[in-house]
């Protein structure tokens, strides 16, 4: 025996894998929580987006774990600052995580969905009134894409990879606004 010891992987949530790599995302430098929390809302909630509540806990056990350091800043009007920024450690775990091939087979799942498929057991007109909401937030969520693609192809894209994931974002929204397009058409109020 060398006395080399052998590191054992990280086992990360796909949220825990995300938070790290956005930390990634700002190179060496430190960014708030609230910083992470407004990229994902603004460059990256088309594909994934934790609550707030939920990312400042992952932010911490990210710490703990020696993936990420943390150090606060004193502020005279608002509660101290938590600076976060990713270690090597965190850099080769992200690394591992995005070289590791997804084997997901279900990558869409929805309790809209699920209720959907249960709908004939459902009151029909609350039923129709969600697949409405459904149909409305993705309009929504695609126009705020397109904006977000109208800025970047006026500035020219900066990273190939993230644009090619706002256009799936755009891709997947508009299926899903001419889905409930045409299930609000096929399925009408009355039986």
């Amino acid at each position: 025996m060398t006395g080399r010891t052998i590191a054992t992987p990280v086992r990360l949530t796909q949220t825990e894998h995300a938070v790290l790599a956005t930390l990634g995302h700002f190179g060496p430098g430190e960014v708030s929580g609230y910083d992470v929390k407004k990229f994902v809302d603004n460059a990256l909630g088309y594909v994934w987006a934790p609550s707030k509540t939920h990312l400042y806990a992952v932010l911490r056990r990210l710490v703990d774990a020696g993936l990420a350091t943390r150090r606060e800043v004193a502020q005279s009007s608002r509660p101290n600052k938590q600076l976060y920024r990713i270690t090597d450690k965190g850099r080769e775990v992200v690394r591992g995580w995005l070289d590791t091939p997804e084997t997901e087979t279900d990558p869409d799942r929805s309790v809209f969905m699920l209720k959907l498929f249960f709908g004939s057991q459902a009151g029909r007109e609350a039923l129709l009134a969600q697949l409405g909401t459904f149909r409305d937030l993705y309009e929504q969520r695609l126009a705020t894409y397109d904006k977000m693609r109208a800025a970047i192809e006026s500035s020219g894209p900066e990273d190939p990879f993230t644009y090619r994931a706002l256009l799936y974002g755009i891709a997947r929204a508009r299926a899903a606004v001419d889905w409930a397009d045409e299930a609000l058409r096929a399925l009408p109020s009355r039986a």
